[in-house]
């Protein structure tokens, strides 16, 4: 007949080998944790265009292994530059999908209203566009032929909440400062009609 005290032996080895094993894996877990860098990825997703904020960004430790040559490391930061492909919500910043192009800190972000008919349908928002000026004034003996205003301008942001009303469509498009003016002095008279140039 087994007693309870030969039970109890029985089962101390059992119980200490857990113990032990419960302290390794908390041991392995830490060790695991401390290991990695930190690189930048985005809150939400950045569009072609955009200048990236602090607000937009944000490092995370990861061990990346051989591929962290091509995303950015915490001393690499990217506020200030440009997104030139699209970047998705809480995912890694590759370099390739930015610039740090001084030239590119002189975009601005313009508003802009045209009616349905000038918007291709299937455009969507983060897409290089054209902008052509096209001559619509009526009673105009001498009117002009359409002109390219600007091209390879990023679109940020479509607003199609009054299209089923009849209204126009909002627009939100990143543009070097150099072409503000001249897009603006475009909407004086005539209209604007966007070519996509997605290929």
């Amino acid at each position: 007949m087994v007693t309870y005290k030969e039970k109890s032996s029985s089962r101390l080895p059992l119980a200490i080998t857990l113990v032990v094993a419960s302290f390794l894996s908390a041991f392995v877990l830490a060790a695991t944790s401390n290991r990695g860098d930190q690189y930048w990825i985005a809150k939400h997703v950045l569009l072609p265009g955009a200048l990236i904020s602090s607000q937009d960004v944000t490092t995370t430790k990861f061990a990346l292994g051989e591929s962290a040559s091509i995303y950015l490391g915490k001393n690499e930061n990217p506020v200030g530059t440009l997104v030139l492909t699209r970047i998705s919500a809480q995912s890694l910043i590759t370099k390739d999908y930015i610039s740090s192009d001084g030239s590119y800190g002189t975009r601005q972000l313009v508003p802009l209203r045209i009616t349905s008919s000038d918007l291709p349908s299937g455009i969507m928002s983060g897409e290089t566009i054209d902008l052509y000026w096209v001559d619509s004034r009526e009673n105009n003996l001498t009117s002009s032929p359409p002109a390219l205003i600007v091209s390879g301008i990023y679109l940020l942001d479509i607003d199609r909440s009054g299209k089923n009303f009849g209204s126009d469509i909002g627009l939100t498009l990143s543009v070097e400062s150099a072409d503000v003016l001249k897009l603006l002095s475009a909407t004086t008279f005539g209209r604007l009609v966007v070519v996509s140039t997605h290929g």
